[in-house]
């Protein structure tokens, strides 16, 4: 809006703006200079400052100097009294609409400023923008519409003015729409052990959602401090959430994001010793039930302007995060950092315009499908403030259109901190406009099917020692079988043996548990018609390498009644040769079996030349064949029912056992 003007030659209509009637010291003389001087009078149906009667023009003063003052009732009165003693006087109807509409009644503002305008169109045609935004917030967005129109159909509009204008009209058609065609909402309060009468807000997950993690600021004024806090699900209710401790300080920790494993977290801190810009992100890692001390993340990543709002990727492997740095679209974009194959991030990558605008775009959340992002924007059309969006990676790495959630998701209010849980089926977010005894809750709802993510499961359990059945510091790879890449990267808690590892739905990969000492253990998981909702709970036994121990190589794959391996296969084979390369002195035998399926001669040779495929992989990669023998046992070894097609594909497999140490 713009502010009031005054010269030596006249006094143009008082505007308010943002600052709120950030007058001119002179403007108060020239009212007083003005009453005590001649001036001619109009042939008008209505008065202005120019021609209004001195009584008029001295309440017209006194209601300026309240607006100076700040004392808004005082104005408001002074220019009621006004304009019931003199109805025509349009100047004071303007001021007295924008006094309303800055006291948030935008009833009488609307009456007001349509007042003024029905006396002069011409003179009052300022006042259109100024009428669409009282309409707007009485959700009259037919008139909104119609009154942006007009005043973007006038000449010598400024820049900004012709920028708001516009933006508002795009808001207003998209909620007029958005509030007819409401979305499924049904938000649930999570509850008194995780919201209190401090505000709590920026919530991250662990994959199984049993572990909810928060920022809570305690204290008031100059004395509080935001915190980190994490609150554990039992029997469906969350319990009274602790203070994180470790990661916590004395100054404020902010944003912040788990990995799906619960064993890493970054977050923003500003203004620390250590830091690049005004605001950095830092990262800690939690081993034997503590967290280690926060480490900057340093260039690039970090710079010298703004950066917040982490959200890591369930691989590790991309950071998304809010920054002002230079080489952005508008005031704060969302960026990406990709981890290299050494374990640095790369210099960070804008995320271009399909995500980012001229406006602000923040709190990322890059949902473990690794496709799928939901953020806040306020610089596409909207409920109004910040709405939350999701965009979806296409598969030549750009993002598509966003798409707003909609209403009643989305309001007139700023919606952000927003995540989705790893089955894409729950969203958390944080919000004071639902429950007034706080200031701001944390809540949770279903999410509708349109705006979900692609469907994530995850595998989760102990890894422990076999004989002692103490707990394993072990390595969690999930290897995609079609390119032998491996997707997800995760270690066991030395102290309790935990893991956690996200599977993205619609393929098929090996799951490879290892640790010095150890033979690996495998196991296959086929996803592409696999439900979601229906995590794979193993707990892991890994056995120590002495002679006799063996292995199911579960992820070594044959065509029907062949023994050519599949290239599915070699993610396997290659976790064996590394079994082998660093453990030099191992020998072991390579063994096939079958079902009992066909004659016995036959699945003899079948079985045999299945093994003998395996040792001639291993022999092409360089290990000795002095290490290695191999053996067929066709059906003879059963280790399940062959009544059955689930006992008959267990009992065909490949196994390797320990010969030598």
């Amino acid at each position: 809006m713009t502010r009031c003007r005054t010269t030596l030659n006249e006094v143009t209509v008082i505007h308010l703006s943002k600052e709120f009637f950030q007058f001119k010291i002179f403007a108060i003389l020239f009212f007083s200079a003005f009453l005590f001087s001649d001036h001619p009078c109009f042939a008008q149906k209505y008065s202005t400052y120019k021609n209004a009667s001195k009584r008029s023009l001295k309440a017209y003063g006194d209601a300026s100097q309240y607006v100076i003052g700040k004392n808004y009732s005082g104005a408001s009165k002074t220019l009621e009294e006004l304009t019931a003693a003199d109805p025509t006087f349009i100047d004071a109807w303007i001021m007295l609409g924008e006094v309303y509409k800055e006291q948030g009644n935008y009833v009488k503002a609307k009456e007001s400023l349509e007042k003024a305008i029905s006396l002069d169109p011409a003179y009052s045609w300022r006042e259109l923008f100024f009428l669409a935004q009282c309409d707007w917030n009485l959700d009259n967005y037919d008139d909104c519409i119609s009154n942006c129109q007009q005043f973007l159909s006038l000449r010598d509009i400024s820049k900004e003015r012709e920028r708001d204008a516009t933006r508002m009209l795009a808001n207003a058609g998209f909620a007029k729409e958005a509030v007819k065609t409401p979305v499924p909402f049904d938000p649930k309060n999570l509850g008194s052990g995780i919201n209190t009468e401090a505000p709590e807000y920026l919530p991250s997950l662990t994959g199984d959602e049993q572990a909810i993690i928060f920022t809570r600021r305690v204290g008031t004024g100059k004395y509080s401090n935001e915190d980190f806090f994490v609150s554990y699900r039992k029997n469906s209710e969350w319990m009274p959430a602790q203070n994180i401790g470790g990661i916590n300080t004395a100054d404020n920790e902010g944003a912040q994001c788990i990995s799906p494993d619960g064993n890493t977290i970054y977050f923003a801190a500003c203004n620390r010793p250590d830091g690049a810009g005004s605001c950095d992100i830092y990262y800690s890692q939690r081993s034997n039930d503590q967290w280690s001390r926060p480490k900057n993340m340093g260039a690039p990543v970090n710079s010298v302007s703004w950066e917040s709002q982490p959200s890591i990727s369930a691989d590790g492997k991309s950071l998304y995060f809010t920054s002002t740095r230079v080489g952005g679209k508008g005031g704060s974009d969302i960026w990406v950092s990709y981890k290299n194959e050494t374990g640095s991030w790369e210099l960070p990558v804008n995320l271009g315009d399909s995500v980012n605008s001229p406006f602000d775009e923040k709190s990322p959340f890059i949902h473990p499908d690794g496709s799928t992002l939901y953020f806040s924007s306020n610089g596409r059309p909207c409920m109004g403030g910040d709405d939350i969006f999701y965009s979806r990676k296409k598969n030549d790495g750009t993002w598509s259109a966003p798409v707003n959630l909609g209403y009643p998701i989305n309001t007139k209010n700023d919606e952000n901190s927003f995540i989705v849980s790893l089955n894409g089926q729950h969203a958390y977010f944080s919000s004071d406009r639902i429950q007034q005894k706080h200031s701001m809750d944390l809540y949770e709802f279903d999410l509708y099917d349109k705006a979900q993510p692609n469907p994530v499961t995850y595998v989760k359990g102990k890894v422990a020692d076999a004989g002692s059945g103490l707990p394993i510091a072990a390595t969690i790879q999930l290897i995609d079988l079609d390119n032998g890449k491996i997707i997800m990267a995760a270690n066991s808690d030395p102290n309790r043996g935990n893991y956690l590892v996200s599977i993205p739905a619609g393929k098929n990969y090996a799951l490879n548990v290892a640790a010095k000492g150890y033979l690996f253990y495998s196991e296959n998981f086929s996803l592409k018609e696999h439900n979601a909702d229906k995590p794979y709970l193993i707990d892991v036994a890994l056995k120590p390498i002495e002679v006799g121990s063996s292995v199911i190589l579960k992820n070594i794959f044959f065509e029907t009644d062949s023994y050519v391996l599949k290239d599915q296969s070699k993610a396997e084979l290659n976790k064996l040769i590394d079994l082998l390369k660093q453990n030099t002195s191992l020998k072991i035998q390579v063994t096939g079996h079958t079902d009992d399926q066909g004659s016995d001669d036959h699945n003899q040779r079948l079985s045999e030349n299945r093994a003998k495929s395996v040792y001639d992989y291993l022999v092409a990669n360089g290990i000795s064949p002095a290490r290695l023998s191999f053996k067929g046992f066709g059906k003879t070894k059963p280790i399940a029912s062959n009544s059955n097609e689930e006992g008959k594909a267990q009992n065909r497999r490949t196994e390797f056992t320990v010969t030598a140490q």
